[in-house]
């Protein structure tokens, strides 16, 4: 899983988490799991291709994701926000 977090403006930012389509590692699980466990839904969901690789993507606004971040990104291991 990939973590991008994309600045709108000064103030506005949005999250973006891209699991591989062709299927979740043991990590993108626990990341999946956790976002579930703790009633969290994207606002949107679809699929992009990026350098010829079909991601599922997760989207969100920072302001609700933000608190979840740290724990996110240590769950999906090496996976770091990217500004």
């Amino acid at each position: 899983m990939k973590i991008e977090v994309l600045n709108l403006t000064a103030t506005e930012k949005r999250v973006l988490l891209l699991f591989d389509s062709a299927g979740l590692s043991p990590e993108d699980e626990k990341v999946d799991e956790y976002l579930h466990a703790n009633e969290l839904e994207p606002k949107r969901q679809y699929s992009e291709t990026r350098d010829g690789k079909e991601y599922i993507v997760y989207y969100f606004g920072n302001c609700y994701l933000e608190d979840h971040l740290g724990q996110l990104s240590a769950l999906a291991g090496e996976a770091q926000p990217q500004a």
